[in-house]
């Protein structure tokens, strides 16, 4: 009975994990078209106005696009918390699944992000229980660290092979996102699905070690 309530509870967090990157991924798929020019988007460039012509420089204005703002990476930060805090609520093969399918709908290079999101994971599950031991802001420098180098290697690998890609400054403003958003993205989960760290030889209610 026990160990039937283990099991449950820990499918409970991979299927709460797996629907939440779902619909974070959801979200980004919204078209940012209908959004009044100046509320934001992705593209740090302005657009021509319609029907203007550069012979005339009043004519010849240009607004803000719909696709201007960038935010952090909300699926990605996810991850690398639950993975840090509750590795049993992030097994691999859902991240895997997850990132393929962002990368295929996001048209990115099939499973380069994907590999390098595993890779980062596996490190950090493999040190979770030394990351509870360790004060928050070593914990957010850890995490911060393998998403500015994960980064770095996906940014590296699309200019070696001449593949189209956000500019460098776009990438770094993102990057700059993802470390500030850490905490917030701790918290929310904290508050909303209790993904706490546990406490060096926490154990539940039903005797099991976390």
């Amino acid at each position: 009975m026990a160990d039937n309530t283990l099991n449950r509870r820990k499918w409970i967090g991979r299927i709460t994990f797996a629907f939440l990157g779902l619909f974070l991924i959801f979200c980004q798929l919204i078209p940012l078209e209908t959004v009044p020019p100046g509320l934001g988007g992705t593209s740090l460039w302005p657009i021509e106005q319609r029907g203007a012509t550069p012979s005339s420089p009043i004519e010849f204005e240009t607004f803000a696009d719909p696709k201007r703002w960038i935010t952090p990476s909300f699926l990605l930060l996810l991850t690398v918390t639950w993975v840090s805090r509750r590795p049993s609520f992030a097994p691999v093969f859902v991240i895997a699944a997850i990132f393929f399918l962002a990368d295929m709908l996001f048209q990115r290079p099939p499973g380069l992000w994907t590999a390098l999101v595993i890779i980062l994971t596996e490190i950090l599950r493999g040190r979770a229980r030394h990351l509870r031991t360790m004060p928050f802001w070593l914990e957010w420098a850890t995490v911060s660290t393998g998403i500015a180098v994960i980064s770095g290697i996906y940014w590296f690998t699309l200019s070696m092979v001449l593949v189209s890609d956000a500019s460098l400054g776009l990438g770094l403003l993102q990057l700059s996102l993802n470390i500030l958003a850490y905490p917030l993205v701790v918290f929310l989960s904290y508050i909303l699905f209790g993904v706490s760290r546990p406490a060096p030889g926490q154990v539940d209610e039903l005797g099991h070690r976390i």
